[in-house]
Formats: C-alpha cells, structure tokens, sequence
C-alpha cells in the first residue's frame, strides 16, 4: 500500500505528512521447532539483532506471525530478549500448527486399566528445597523458608504409569508442545475436587507454575482414571511416604550427606525388607533432588504403599547419595 498524505494545520501553516501501515504480520497459531542456529533480527531487511539473539535447535519458540500471506520471515517471541518480537528465516526451522492435529501423528498408547495387576508405576518425591537450587526463580521457589512444610518433607512431583515412554495418552499436538515447551499456564484447566485442590497445594508446591497440568496431560492420561481420582491416588502415596521414616532420616539430616545405602535400609524398616532396592536416587550437583519409588499392583483408596513397593522389579540406585539441601541457595556440594 502507498503511503497516505494527511494534512496537519497549525499557527505556522499547513504540512503535508506521510505515514506508512505496519508491516504486514498474519497471526498464527504456531510454534516454531528450530532446526538451524539463526539469527533473530528487529528487521526484515536488516541484520540488526540487539543481544545476538539466536534460535538453538530443537527448542520451539511461539510464532506471533508472519511478514507476509506467503512468507519468507516468521515473528517470534523471546522473553528474554529486547525488543522481545523478532523475525526469523522461515528456512530456520519446522512450523508446528497448534490449531489442528498433526497429519499422519501415531495412535497414543492406551491408558493403563485401574486395578490391573500387572500396572506398574514410579512414585516421584522431591525433596524440595534441593530443586529449588537450580531453579531460584521458579514462583514456588522465590519465597520458601525454613517454616514451610515443603522444606522438611517430600513433595509430589508425579505418579508415572510405567513403561517410561508410556506418555500423553489421547492428547493432541497442541497440549504436546504447551507441555514439553513448559508453557503450563496455556494446558487446559483442571476439573478437581476443591479438597484435592487444597491437599495439591500443599503437597505439590509446582501447583504454582501448574505442575499439575504438565503432569496429568503426560502421565495422568494414561493412569486410566480421571484427574481428580490420579492426584488423590499420587496424594495418598505420598503421604503414606511423608509418614514413615524415611520422611525422619531426611528431616533429621538436612544439611548433612545421606549415602543410598542409608536411604534404602530406611526403606526395608519401613516398607519391608527388599523395598529399598525398588528405589532410585535421583542426584544433582551433589544434592538428592528426588527419590523415584518403583510400585506395581493396584492403586486404589485402600492401597499401601509397602505392598506397592515390594511388588515392583528392583532398580539400580542411580546415585551412590549426597547432601540433604536445607532451604537457601548454597550451591554444589561435594559429591
């Protein structure tokens, strides 16, 4: 389109301006899947790229538009980047569009069958203050102190039906690529029980960044219940856990070094002998960030925890152990 004139009058006479529309920029619903480690530009035309912004392959970025109906530049947004909309060469990567399934995607395992016996899954408890280690700015980790539960006792990262791979059960591309990309706030919204609500709260500090959207759409779906039934279940477990001793060992070493022998034996006191061999340590920068419990049998509102436990294959203990965190930002410890 040409530019327009318009006429601006005053005490000194009249001027004639021009004013030029805004680029051209479809809007899609889309995200892009980076293949090539491009340049992001503030321009079509020029290479002006304040803060050498670059696309890193396999992460996807959110499309705000294109330049044009047949494209040759898409706009992206990048939250750390100033300004924050910047084109790319369509050449730089894979458009994914959110607002139909993807052609030709495979059938999603089914989900697994309530009370069968051969379900097996893994019970993740965080132990939270150690995550929040490497993840301060987190809304869940910004304000925790030594006074808040979730510094003396496990939290509930999620309940996975087994094997690993079984993941997102029914669930389209659109709330695929929300998950993975974490961009939790835009999976759809829960329909729980205001208790379960409330227990969620306190024992999956995550709810704050909708932790429980990510984990019913990967692995709830495929838990073969409805929402409100898997979290109470994962809930349950993680209580039963909270409960024992080895909720105390953890308590009564916080600022001291746990070795996986000492984990699993607190295991065999408290579930039975055998069961700290179905468990995984999960470690970080010499910190125990997470156990992984491994369960098989059937999960229902009477279900026990050591019978879970006993019942699952054994599993390597991944880490020989490390440092139980205490709140605050301390750093790496010595392995």
């Amino acid at each position: 389109m040409a530019p327009q004139p318009s006429r601006l009058c005053g005490i000194l006479g009249c001027f004639v301006l021009l004013w030029s529309p805004a680029p051209f920029a479809e809007r899609l619903d889309a995200v892009l899947i980076a293949e090539q480690p491009c340049s992001a530009t503030v321009s079509t035309k020029r290479p002006d790229n304040p803060g050498s912004i670059r696309l890193v392959p396999g992460q996807d970025y959110v499309v705000v538009g294109t330049n044009r109906a047949d494209p040759s530049h898409y706009r992206l947004r990048f939250e750390d980047a100033n300004p924050k909309e910047r084109w790319v060469e369509i050449r730089c990567g894979r458009l994914v569009d959110l607002s139909v399934p993807a052609a030709g995607a495979q059938s999603p395992p089914p989900p697994s069958r309530p009370g069968s016996m051969e379900s097996q899954l893994v019970l993740a408890a965080s132990w939270q203050p150690a995550f929040c280690e490497s993840r301060a700015t987190r809304t869940e980790c910004r304000d925790q102190t030594p006074e808040r539960a979730d510094a003396r006792r496990f939290s509930l990262h999620g309940l996975w039906p087994q094997p690993i791979g079984k993941t997102y059960c029914g669930v389209g591309e659109r709330e695929r690529t929300f998950s993975k990309s974490g961009r939790w706030r835009l999976l759809p919204a829960l329909d729980l029980d205001q208790a379960t609500l409330a227990r969620l709260d306190s024992l999956m500090p995550g709810t704050r960044s909708d932790l429980q959207r990510h984990q019913w759409v990967k692995h709830g779906t495929c838990y073969g219940t409805d929402a409100d039934t898997y979290f109470n279940h994962s809930l349950m477990l993680l209580e039963q856990l909270n409960a024992s001793g080895v909720r105390v060992l953890f308590e009564e070493n916080i600022g001291k070094r746990l070795s996986a022998t000492r984990v699993r034996a607190a295991f065999d006191d408290a579930f039975g002998k055998g069961a700290g061999e179905r468990v995984r340590l999960s470690c970080s920068d010499g910190l125990i960030e997470e156990l992984r419990i491994g369960l098989a049998g059937v999960v229902d509102d009477t279900a026990e925890l050591g019978e879970l436990i006993l019942a699952a294959p054994k599993r390597s203990p991944d880490c020989r152990g490390g440092w139980v965190d205490q709140v605050g930002i301390q750093g790496a410890r010595p392995r």
